[in-house]
């Protein structure tokens, strides 16, 4: 009745049947545009395009990493699953933070969480449900296996570590807010999270290679005036400034990756030698700055003690993580964490900047927009009948049953999203969630 490509790859004749799908996709997407006036960069068609993109490449990632054999360009689809995972944990924080801008945190957790959680359930639950009734060896017990929806939904589904990973970001951003940090100060308090999520040894290395993109998307919303300013100036500005910039990016984008996969296997020279470069070019900018007396009151005795204690309690932890395990392997954690997140944070802008320069000719594509306006209940969704249920895939050519799955899953996430929503007033009737 179905294949579980956990257990089983699924078998494929055509190895290139991956080029055809890409090339079906971008035709779609982006030679297939409609018309859009008075928009502008970064607004909501244009965040929903760019996270439909990246569902996208999430698509092609899972799809492609359970054939057998791998398909033709399984080097570039291997890698672009953590570019849209970046891209969503970039506009998560770049929306999260407009909104709490706008609007404060009352009701944070009611108005943003219980939006998360709400099509979660219902996902997890349709998943658990065909467990219990399609396997034979799975526990026939609602009420034992229940509890993983919440507590346990990796076990579930291996991809809900975004989930969790996501909310943990929410709580941070909530509790700086309710600090009463400014947004720079919010900025270094998620920043030294993002810090010591490389430096966990048991992190999930998915999750320390997006160690930097919430906190990055936060930047992008705290300035989300001076950011949405300087794209639409970029856009309006000559066709050659426009290729010469984006193409220099693009190049940024290659090249911070390659240094972040090449020189991962030298990473005590190379973070010696960034160290070195960052300490030479703190001081001297630090010494700048003192000279013309413009920042002598904010270095004081206090903040010099706060930086001591701070490094103290680093560098014993380092010091710890390095006696039970091996010294370079750390080290090879680290630098690959923190150099591989730079480099998806820039593959993601590019990405990104892709669809804003779109507003150049007045075009959107309308099923980018379409997927990304269902693109969290296509990611909870997909998994279910790609990787625990195929009822599809293995029944025909690839390329055409991957089709009808794309077309059934996405008519899933409609229905999950309407069922949402339809809760969300009822709760919100029931006085249980504010309405919006």
């Amino acid at each position: 009745m179905f294949i579980n490509h956990y257990e089983t790859k699924l078998a494929i004749e055509n190895p290139q049947f991956d080029i055809l799908l890409a090339a079906i996709f971008f035709v779609l997407c982006f030679l297939i545009l409609k018309k859009r006036k008075e928009d502008y960069p970064l607004s909501v068609i244009q965040t929903n395009q760019i996270k439909g993109l990246a569902i996208l490449l999430i698509l092609f990632n899972h799809l492609c990493y359970y054939t057998d054999p791998l398909p033709s360009l399984y080097s570039i689809w291997s890698e672009v699953g953590m570019i849209g995972v970046t891209i969503f944990f970039v506009f998560s924080g770049y929306g999260t933070c407009i909104s709490i801008q706008k609007k404060g945190i009352q009701d944070f957790f009611r108005k943003r969480v219980v939006r998360i959680f709400i099509p979660l359930i219902y996902a997890l639950f349709l998943l658990l449900s065909l467990y219990i009734v399609l396997v034979p060896d799975m526990q026939n017990n609602f009420l034992v296996e229940m509890p993983r929806i919440l507590f346990s939904m990796e076990s579930l589904d291996g991809k809900m570590w975004f989930i969790i990973f996501v909310l943990a970001w929410y709580c941070l951003l909530y509790v700086s807010a309710k600090l009463n940090l400014g947004n720079t100060h919010k900025l270094v308090f998620l920043l030294t999270f993002s810090f010591a999520i490389i430096t966990i040894p048991d992190m999930p290395y998915v999750a320390k290679a997006n160690a930097f993109s919430f906190p990055f998307g936060c930047w992008l919303g705290f300035n989300h005036s001076t950011v949405i300013k300087k794209l639409d100036e970029f856009i309006q500005s000559d066709l050659k400034l426009i290729i010469t910039s984006f193409s220099g990016l693009i190049f940024l984008s290659g090249t911070s990756f390659w240094l972040a996969e090449t020189l991962k296997f030298h990473a005590y020279q190379t973070i010696l030698l960034i160290a070195a470069i960052a300490v030479a070019s703190s001081s001297i900018y630090l010494f700048y700055q003192y000279r013309f007396q413009e920042i002598k009151q904010a270095i004081s005795l206090e903040l010099i003690s706060c930086v001591i204690v701070f490094l103290t309690i680093y560098f014993n932890y380092l010091s710890r993580v390095f006696q039970n395990q091996d010294f370079e392997e750390t080290l090879f954690l680290m630098y690959w964490s923190a150099s591989r997140s730079l480099a998806n944070v820039l593959i993601a802008c590019s990405l990104a900047l892709v669809i804003v320069l779109m507003l150049k000719v007045n075009r959107f594509s309308w099923l980018l927009n379409f997927l990304g306006w269902i693109s969290f209940e296509l990611y909870l969704v997909h998994n279910t009948f790609l990787i625990h249920f195929d009822f599809l895939l293995f029944r025909g050519p690839i390329t055409l049953m991957f089709g009808i799955y794309f077309l059934g899953v996405c008519l899933m996430s409609l229905i999950l999203k309407r069922l949402s929503e339809g809760t969300l007033r009822i709760l919100s009737d029931f006085k249980i969630l504010p309405s919006a």
